[in-house]
C-alpha cells in the first residue's frame, strides 16, 4: 500500500457538530428490505409482520417505503435519499454505532482509501439509477454517501495490522477512543456477511439521556 500521509482537515467538522453513525447492511438487505419493497403496501405489511416490528416501527417502515427517495428535501440528491432511507431501515432492525464527528469518508480524498468503499450505484436497483436527475453527480461518494462492503472491511482490518501509514490515518480520523467503536461496527457487520453504511446527521443522540450509541 502506498504511504498515504496527506493532510485531511478535520478541525472544521469537529466544530460543526456533525453526527456520524454506522449502520450494518448487506447488499441483499438493500434490495430485499428496501428497493424491492418500495411502494408495495401489501408487501410492506407482510414485511413488518415478518420482522416482528412494533406498531411505531411498522409505521416508520411504511413511511420510509411508501415513496422511497422521491420525497426528499430539495438539497438532497436521489442517491442520498435512498441511502439514508436504507440506513433508517437498518436502524429499525439492529443497532447502529455512533462515532461523534469521526468518519471514514474523510480519508477518501487520499490515495488508496477508495478501494475499501463500494460505489452506491452498484447496490441500487436499475430502475432507480435511471431516475437520477441530470444534474446529480455520478460518483455517490462525492455526495456524502459511503458503503463499506464486507470484503472491503476485511481488507481494511488486515491492512490496518500491516501498514503503518494506514494505521496513522485511521488513528487520526478516529481519535480519542472512537476507533474501537468503528471496529466494533465493522466486526459486527462482517460476522454477518454484511457491510456498513456511513450516515451523517441521520441519528442525533440525546446528550441529556445518553443511549447505548454513546457507549
Amino acid at each position: 500500500m502506498a504511504q498515504s500521509t496527506g493532510p485531511v482537515n478535520l478541525r472544521a467538522e469537529r466544530f460543526m457538530g456533525i453526527h456520524v453513525t454506522y449502520h450494518p447492511c448487506a447488499p441483499s438487505d438493500v434490495h430485499g428490505l428496501y428497493f424491492d419493497q418500495i411502494g408495495r403496501d401489501a408487501s410492506i405489511e407482510r414485511l413488518a409482520l415478518q420482522l416482528g416490528l412494533d406498531p411505531d416501527a411498522s409505521a416508520r417502515l411504511k413511511a420510509l417505503l411508501a415513496h422511497g427517495g422521491r420525497s426528499r428535501p430539495r438539497e438532497m440528491s436521489l442517491c442520498q435519499a435512498h441511502v439514508y432511507n436504507a440506513a433508517k431501515v437498518s436502524e429499525l432492525l439492529c443497532n447502529c454505532w455512533y462515532t461523534n464527528c469521526c468518519r471514514f469518508s474523510a480519508l477518501l480524498e487520499l490515495p488508496d482509501f477508495g478501494q475499501y468503499a463500494t460505489d452506491w450505484h452498484d447496490l441500487m436497483a436499475g430502475v432507480v439509477v435511471l431516475e437520477r436527475t441530470s444534474n446529480e453527480r455520478l460518483v455517490p461518494r462525492n455526495d456524502g454517501i459511503v458503503f463499506l462492503g464486507c470484503e472491503g472491511l476485511k481488507r481494511l482490518r488486515a491492512d490496518y495490522a500491516e501498514y503503518s501509514a494506514l494505521r496513522f490515518q485511521l488513528d487520526r480520523v478516529f481519535p480519542r477512543g472512537w476507533l474501537p467503536v468503528f471496529w466494533a461496527a465493522a466486526d459486527y457487520a462482517v460476522a454477518r456477511g454484511g457491510g456498513l453504511i456511513e450516515a451523517v446527521n441521520l441519528v442525533r443522540p440525546d446528550v441529556i439521556a445518553p443511549s447505548s450509541l454513546m457507549a
